[in-house]
């Protein structure tokens, strides 16, 4: 008996999330495709408007490659820029993605290039989230496995997959590892100042050009400290998006 009751409160609680996530997907449609109509009339700014509202109910590529357009045609390269690497995050090999972006770069030659790096070609190939559950569940087979080799069956075979997947655990892990700093990573939307210190009275290092991707390492009340290529310094957030913020701005 108590098993049928925990059936039912287990499918109940199943169809529950996935009828809250068909909402969500359903909400989104909706936004995107008058995101779609106004876009088509020429109205950018509502058309954009309307994409920001489906994030907020189902981020995807193609809102993000969406947002990305527009704010191409509204004459915004850091801002589409952006959005086109957000997309970049969740369809990596999406071919007309990385011709609309080359495009974009011949628009705007003073865009900054993509910095490229030995590790870059796997993060396209699969998306950093999916490194991420790999390597969650490397880590939860490992300890399934060990449990069921010591308390229940004593099998070479536990033992052979805990070893396999504590070798891809630890692959796995340095290669985010290596890429964390990327993890830190931010776009900026429009050309902006590099302050000595974190006020806007402070003197002025270097002017940094719009798209210009950097390095968010500190914080302190309304600005953050970043690391480019040409400079580092102080520079107003609201000036910068970071890539993988938990929010989808």
């Amino acid at each position: 008996m108590k098993k049928k009751y925990l059936h039912i409160i287990l499918t109940l609680l199943f169809m529950s999330v996935s009828m809250v996530h068909a909402i969500d997907v359903l909400m989104a449609q909706t936004y995107i495709q008058e995101g779609n109509k106004y876009f088509g009339e020429k109205n950018l700014e509502l058309a954009a408007d309307y994409y920001e509202k489906a994030l907020q109910y189902a981020p995807s590529a193609q809102v993000y490659f969406n947002l990305g357009n527009t704010y191409a045609s509204l004459k915004c390269p850091g801002y589409a820029l952006f959005y086109f690497l957000k997309a970049n995050q969740y369809r990596p090999r999406w071919t007309e993605l990385k011709q609309t972006m080359q495009s974009l770069y011949q628009s705007y030659p003073t865009l900054p290039p993509l910095k490229s790096t030995w590790y870059y070609t796997i993060f396209q190939f699969i998306t950093l989230n999916t490194w991420v559950m790999l390597l969650d569940l490397c880590f939860w087979i490992i300890i399934f496995s060990i449990i069921i080799y010591i308390c229940f069956r004593r099998r070479k075979l536990y033992v052979q997959l805990s070893c396999f997947c504590g070798t891809l655990f630890l692959c796995i892990g340095t290669l985010l590892y290596v890429h964390k700093s990327d993890l830190h990573t931010g776009v900026l939307i429009d050309e902006n100042p590099i302050h000595f210190a974190p006020t806007e009275s402070s003197p002025v290092r270097q002017n940094i050009p719009e798209g210009t991707l950097c390095e968010i390492s500190d914080r302190r009340d309304r600005f953050v400290y970043i690391k480019t290529e040409l400079a580092e310094g102080w520079i107003l957030s609201e000036k910068i998006r970071p890539l993988y913020a938990n929010s989808n701005s």
